[in-house]
């Protein structure tokens, strides 16, 4: 697989010409787009990315996903992530590059580190109304002026600055995202418990593994991150937080309803470590399996 460290690499790699700083860079993507290869196979990409992506007609197929908007979205990835594509979709818009020393040594730094959705996958992008969606495109032609203007003289300081408001305005645009998603669809915290109940469905066999995270959030389609976001949204809860309570009371059922030892119920429910189940139980209970049957005896 391909790695690319560098601004220069990468771009050669898309056939695109020398970047317009050694640190940044920023594409028109209707111009740059034409330029890439047709097909790629998994490349890690040690750069930030942010690209705002607009004039969609149609539905818009996205990943494994098929979407509907009639406004722009934006995507955000970190340094380490691997892509691949088979074809290619053409949009609008703007695409800006930057490598981790950019902003190394301002308060930026910091900021990203807390700003998830960074970490989210394709499938979490962030579908924007019509007036978030002119406000990032003044700010992110702002951008792309400064550099077109200036290249490697480029004022570095005003460049964060304008990144700043951008990463600040995509932070409350996902808080918004995460409010209509709750009001306008089942929400997600019961599609949750559905998921759960139907991995438990039948407590009379073991199941072949303890759910995570990562899993249900592969079965919801969205990113682990993305999935706790929206799950903290409506509950306060992590999503872990949700897994383990109803784990939890599928314990309680088989402890006060059968005679299984505590072994058993702890391999019905996927542990494959007794002493760690009973901690487990302990820990978010308050007292011990053990204890919880013989309250069940009295």
């Amino acid at each position: 697989m391909k790695t690319f460290n560098d601004l220069t690499s990468y771009n050669k790699y898309l056939n695109l010409s020398t970047p317009l700083h050694s640190l940044m860079d920023s594409r028109v993507c209707k111009q740059a787009i034409p330029n890439f290869p047709q097909t790629s196979s998994e490349i890690q990409v040690n750069l930030f990315k942010i690209s705002l992506k607009k004039n969609f007609t149609g539905d818009i197929n996205y990943g494994n996903n098929k979407y509907h908007t009639e406004n722009g979205l934006m995507l955000f990835s970190e340094p380490g992530q691997v892509v691949s594509w088979d074809s290619l979709t053409f949009w609008d818009g703007y695409a800006f590059v930057f490598h981790p020393d950019l902003i190394k040594q301002n308060a930026i730094a910091n900021k990203i580190n807390q700003y998830k959705y960074f970490s989210y996958e394709i499938n979490d992008a962030l579908f924007m109304t019509a007036e978030e969606e002119e406000v990032i495109t003044w700010l992110f032609t702002k951008i792309h002026m400064e550099l077109m203007d200036h290249k490697a003289q480029a004022n570095i300081n005003i460049i964060l600055s304008l990144l700043n408001v951008v990463l600040s305005y995509a932070d409350v645009f996902y808080e918004r995202q995460f409010k209509d998603k709750a009001t306008k669809n089942m929400s997600i915290s019961s599609k949750l418990k559905s998921l759960l109940q139907k991995h438990y469905k039948d407590l009379s066999k073991p199941v072949s593994s303890f759910p995570t995270v990562s899993s249900v959030a592969e079965e919801l389609n969205m990113s682990s991150n993305y999935l706790t976001d929206l799950i903290r949204e409506e509950t306060g809860k992590s999503t872990i937080n949700v897994i383990q309570e109803f784990v939890i009371e599928q314990a309680e059922i088989l402890l006060l309803q059968t005679d299984m030892n505590i072994s058993d119920v702890a391999y019905q429910l996927g542990f494959s470590n007794v002493p760690y189940f009973s901690r487990f139980f302990k820990k978010i209970k308050g007292i011990s399996p053990t204890e919880i049957r013989n309250q069940g005896k009295v």
